[in-house]
């Protein structure tokens, strides 16, 4: 099975040079195609920087919501428990390095936060929550605990990709699509196309499906830039009458 590494465990496996080589040459196809997906992965979970420094900069950070970010910290600590219970060390690290920056980005909106305390009050309930699923899981058996924070994760994903019809909702009846950028859209699709492959590759069912859904959504949502305008049209124009002077503003005469 590509990308988990088998054994008696996580502290069975081998970290050195030569036998990272030896497992990144073996099948250097898919070992490139993984590099694409870190590469992706890496650039989108660290694209809010661009916020972070917005917020530095205005010393506030009211005007963005934090709802994207809790929810991408929820996702992430799903999608890294169920890594670990696959035993898949690249989806490890990769979770790990998305919990980690989604953490930073939440605690620098709530340093630069003017009502700090509701944002700060939701982020100790996520993690409590968290944590007490967690706890809970550690009490099942290894493949009831593995298929219950699978659908737990795959479940947050889907959820996470309902927001789509409702931006195509907007699109379609503003008949513009001027509320979202292009870019962040684009770069979804293409990160869910290598996720589904990867999904594929190692045969897991919670993460095709999660993926498939939200690519699915997010694809649709992509078509909408090609379908209306990114922009509202200009109305009001000012027009000049030829008999208007511009000097003066008065009519001519004779």
């Amino acid at each position: 099975m590509p990308g988990a590494i088998s054994g008696n465990g996580i502290y069975d496996w081998d970290f050195s040079a030569e036998h990272l080589f030896k497992l990144y040459t073996a099948n250097l196809a898919w070992s490139l195609f993984l590099t694409s997906t870190a590469i992706h992965a890496i650039l989108l979970i660290a694209s809010p920087l661009q916020a972070v420094y917005k917020w530095v900069r205005r010393q506030s950070s009211d005007s963005d919501t934090p709802i994207p970010y809790l929810c991408g910290l929820i996702g992430s600590l799903l999608w890294l428990r169920y890594a670990i219970f696959i035993e898949d060390l690249k989806l490890i690290l990769l979770q790990t390095y998305a919990v980690v920056m989604q953490i930073f980005f939440i605690n620098v909106m709530i340093v630069y936060r003017t009502k700090r305390r509701k944002l700060l009050r939701t982020f100790v309930i996520i993690v409590v929550v968290m944590t007490s699923l967690f706890l809970y899981v550690s009490l099942l058996s290894e493949e009831d605990g593995r298929r219950l924070v699978g659908r737990c994760a795959s479940g947050a994903q889907i959820a996470g990709s309902l927001v789509c019809p409702y931006l195509i909702y907007k699109a379609i009846s503003t008949k513009v699509i001027d509320f979202v950028p292009m870019a962040p859209v684009a770069f979804t699709w293409v990160m869910e196309l290598h996720a589904i492959v990867y999904s594929i590759g190692i045969n897991d069912f919670y993460m095709l499906l999660a993926n498939t859904i939200f690519c699915c959504m997010d694809g649709c949502l992509l078509s909408m830039f090609f379908i209306y305008p990114t922009e509202k049209a200009r109305t009001g124009k000012l027009s000049f009458s030829p008999n208007w002077t511009r000097e003066n503003g008065q009519k001519k005469t004779g």
